[in-house]
């Protein structure tokens, strides 16, 4: 694989932030993906600049491809960035994915990537709900997260750890 960023930086409170296209070159996939990235707490992380009909599996196979994974939030000041991140981007009324999912066992969140169970990311008021049974993928939204439906035209975040 190889990848190409190209990049403009900006700083604004000590946070590093750039906006570019992430170029991926993958065995029989070649994609110009854009992204806009941020550095704070040790990670990087890069929120996708258009929406596109999500696949979880897919989105973190993408996420790989950066040397990350889709978003696993891990308290309320990280999730509270994300937030920051969506406005700063012009996202701030979209629908933006992370990795939190029940895929497999309603009401039993895990992070895709790393199995883990929740901890640390809070739900929007009144939900979780499940609604009409088909919402088990999670959103970013003012307030908290919010279960979806797992198919939805969106955006999603991908982080990736910092050596």
């Amino acid at each position: 694989m190889f990848s190409i960023f190209l990049t403009q930086r900006e700083t604004d409170d000590s946070t590093a932030y750039r906006s570019g296209h992430w170029i991926s070159l993958l065995p029989g996939l070649l994609r110009a993906i854009e992204y806009t990235s941020v550095t704070r707490w040790h990670k990087k992380y890069y929120l996708s600049a258009h929406r596109e009909p999500f696949d979880i599996a897919k989105m973190n196979e993408r996420c790989k491809g950066l040397g990350g994974y889709l978003l696993e939030i891990n308290g309320r000041g990280e999730q509270s960035f994300m937030r920051h991140l969506m406005k700063r981007s012009g996202a701030k009324r979209e629908i933006v994915y992370t990795g939190l999912t029940d895929l497999g066992q309603e009401g039993h969140f895990y992070y895709y990537h790393s199995k883990k169970p929740m901890a640390g990311a809070y739900f929007k008021r009144r939900q979780p709900d499940n609604y009409k049974g088909i919402e088990h993928c999670t959103n970013l939204m003012r307030g908290g997260l919010n279960d979806l439906d797992c198919h939805t035209n969106a955006r999603y975040i991908c982080e990736v750890h910092l050596k």
